[in-house]
């Protein structure tokens, strides 16, 4: 009788290892478990900031190409497209020609090179009277200030690309535009291009393909380097990257 008291007594005490084991176990589940879910949100919240830069960035490119093709029009009447094609023309050498070799085109030759010319919105603001440009970076102040940027205050983006005459003063956006072909015939067989005028006017058009390239960088990130037949680029290494391409037809432009 006093054997099975004493194993009855100690039974207890023989359960008190399993329990703190069990309660070990729930926490050590738990612990795991926030864990995970800590770092599915950061890749979740990760994933939803690069989408979001993603889609800025196509937006840039868009309105890159938006703002090209309202300057385009706007040049076409005084001939200021046609004298921006034939200062591009003009360069002989091909070191001065746009590299598209930096966003992973074909490299230009005097053979393909039809009326290739670059454009960003430093050459289009000297060509027009607008002010302010259509993307900006926080506490921008050309022509209107502008303090928390195109992309906001809590984007660590910003909309543009590195200038590659001056690294230091990255650009808006990259637009260029090539296999510019004057129509052969442009308006219709009879129209009257001069009214009340002396002399024989023509009209000429011309057939381009407009590829706007947009970009969003970080400011802050390192520069990545390389080299590529013997041309060196240069890079932000958190760079987002949209290519909107399609061919226009100028307005007609008198000679």
């Amino acid at each position: 009788m006093q054997r099975l008291q004493a194993r009855v007594r100690r039974h207890p005490r023989s359960e008190e290892g399993a329990v703190m084991l069990v309660v070990m176990l729930i926490l050590l589940t738990a612990t795991a478990m926030a864990a995970v879910s800590l770092q599915s949100t950061q890749y979740e919240l990760r994933a939803s900031g690069y989408n979001r830069a993603a889609i800025q960035t196509q937006y840039v490119s868009e309105a890159a190409a938006v703002t090209t093709l309202a300057w385009v029009d706007a040049t076409t009447q005084d001939q200021s497209f046609k004298k921006h094609l034939a200062a591009w023309n003009a360069i002989t050498d091909p070191v001065g020609w746009p590299n598209l070799a930096q966003f992973g085109e074909p490299k230009l030759t005097a053979a393909n090179r039809v009326n290739a010319s670059r454009t960003q919105w430093i050459q289009q603001k000297t060509l027009t009277t607008i002010r302010g440009t259509p993307l900006s970076r926080p506490g921008a102040t050309d022509g209107v200030a502008d303090p928390i940027g195109t992309f906001g205050p809590r984007s660590g983006y910003v909309p543009g690309v590195l200038n590659e005459d001056s690294p230091d003063a990255p650009a808006d956006y990259v637009v260029d535009m090539y296999d510019c072909r004057q129509l052969p015939n442009t308006g219709t067989a009879g129209s009257q291009v001069n009214q009340g005028g002396s002399g024989t006017l023509h009209e000429i058009q011309f057939y381009c393909v407009v590829t706007s390239r947009g970009r969003a960088f970080v400011p802050a990130a390192p520069t990545k380097r390389w080299t590529f037949q013997n041309v060196a680029y240069q890079v932000r290494r958190f760079t987002m990257a949209h290519d909107a391409r399609g061919a226009i037809v100028t307005p007609p432009i008198i000679q």
